[in-house]
């Protein structure tokens, strides 16, 4: 069920209410308004939903909802003025219907290919072929409080060796996305941070503060090590989506592979397309 179903479904406009509880009903089956003798479904909201702009679609549903609605209503007094205009009988306008019929085909095509391709033995035999392969690896769980400037750091880190409150001093001073986790990063392995705060990290025992500050692209750097831990393999729902997407890209990889063979295909040079549209 996507994210979109999941908002609108929590909404009252799709639960019916009952004496005891609510019940959530096939958004298709939801009424949302009529035009005369047509209907606008819920199923139809959220299909508009996921064609708007990514800034519009994170905002809640119930505060974008009306003008949906309302745009699907005019949408369908504008089609009913088009087709008794015969715009539907135009020859170019012919010529994009099919194409966009074609796409829509070949979009539930590939769709429902992909979705046959991500079957649950194939999960699990990737999955069985992940832990085959597992070697541990260490990892390493750091806080930080990033700076602009170095002498703002060894400020820093001279009173942090007479208040000892990490989380604090990083809540008020650092500048990175990770001050209001209290500078905390969470675990990560070598090669996912940047060279430099990785050589400081890895020199680090457990609980110790760097001496000094560690400069990198970003700024400078007082680094805390909370832990250290070998990594264990994880377990299959924490990678499952991961698994999905290997297999799909697989999919596709092969399925090219296979529609192209004995086919003659000839693509010609972006410059000389240009230049016959240009003459």
């Amino acid at each position: 069920m996507s994210c979109f179903k999941i908002i609108f479904i929590l909404t009252k406009i799709l639960l019916i209410i009952s004496s005891t509880n609510a019940v959530a009903k096939d958004p298709n089956k939801v009424i949302v308004a009529t035009v005369n003798n047509h209907v606008i479904t819920a199923q139809d909201v959220l299909n508009a939903t996921k064609r708007l702009p990514q800034k519009i679609r994170e905002k809640s549903l119930s505060e974008i909802y009306p003008n949906i609605v309302n745009e699907l209503v005019n949408q369908h007094l504008i089609i009913n003025l088009a087709y008794k205009d015969k715009i539907d009988q135009k020859k170019n306008i012919k010529e994009i219907l099919k194409k966009n019929k074609d796409q829509v085909i070949a979009k539930y095509w590939l769709d429902n290919f992909l979705y046959n391709q991500t079957t649950e033995n194939k999960i699990q035999n990737l999955y069985n072929i992940y832990l085959k392969n597992f070697r541990t690896y260490k990892e390493y769980n750091a806080s930080h409080i990033l700076v602009k400037s170095e002498s703002e750091a060894l400020h820093i880190i001279k009173e942090l060796k007479v208040k000892s409150d990490f989380s604090k001093f990083a809540k008020n001073y650092s500048i990175g996305p990770s001050k209001k986790n209290g500078g905390n990063l969470g675990w990560f392995k070598k090669g996912q941070m940047v060279e430099e705060f990785e050589q400081a990290t890895f020199k680090l025992k457990k609980g110790m503060i760097s001496a000094e500050p560690v400069e990198t692209q970003f700024g400078y750097h007082i680094i805390l090590l909370n832990d250290v831990r070998d990594a264990i393999p994880k377990k299959l729902q924490e990678i499952k989506k991961n698994i999905i997407k290997e297999i799909r890209q697989n999919s596709l990889t092969n399925l090219q592979k296979q529609i192209r063979k004995d086919q003659k295909i000839k693509i010609f040079d972006f410059q000389k397309v240009v230049q016959e549209i240009n003459n």
